[in-house]
């Protein structure tokens, strides 16, 4: 594992894509809207900011389960993975400095913008362009519902964590295929 591209493919190939972090993470969003729906903001809030801080021991945890390989103790990319994951919990002080003073409708956009910034250097760690697409429509969703469409305290919920299981699909079936043809 001495190359960029082998740590890059071996990264990519062992954790699908990141797919079971965008469906773990999907999942929370989508919980977490949905108790926002039922107007229970302050459960809505705290499951996605102290859930979401378990995204990365539940992937873990969801990939030995479906008995996904593990990344070669050469790659250096799980060190960077740990330092992005870091970007989350220190942004935090940001959203809640947003929905201070009541503005609880800012929730998910700013917790959009931010998961948007933190999906993009990942385009380096797999090596895969999907998360440009992915980084830009979550903030574009953030900046939507946090500027147009202030109206619902959870569409931009339901909305970003149905974009981030498309693309735990979309990364899952990509690398499939790659590694059908490397076969």
């Amino acid at each position: 594992m001495t190359n960029s591209y082998g740590q890059h493919s071996d990264y990519r190939h062992c954790h699908r894509g990141g797919a079971v972090y965008l469906a773990v993470e999907g999942f929370f969003w989508l919980l977490s809207a949905a108790f926002g729906a039922f107007d229970q903001i302050p459960v809505a809030i705290l499951l996605l900011a102290i859930g979401g801080m378990f995204i990365h021991p539940v992937s873990l945890v969801v990939s030995r389960m479906v008995g996904l390989p593990q990344v070669n103790e050469m790659n250096r990319l799980p060190i960077l993975n740990t330092w992005l994951a870091l970007m989350i919990p220190l942004g935090l002080p940001l959203v809640y400095l947003v929905v201070s003073g009541g503005r609880t409708t800012l929730f998910y956009p700013a917790f959009s913008i931010i998961i948007g910034a933190h999906w993009l250097p990942f385009i380096y760690v797999y090596a895969m362009k999907s998360f440009a697409v992915l980084a830009s429509l979550l903030v574009l969703i953030g900046i939507f519902f946090g500027f147009l469409y202030t109206d619902s305290f959870s569409a931009c919920g339901f909305v970003s964590g149905g974009i981030l299981l498309v693309f735990a699909i979309t990364n899952a079936l990509f690398v499939k295929k790659e590694l059908q043809a490397n076969k």
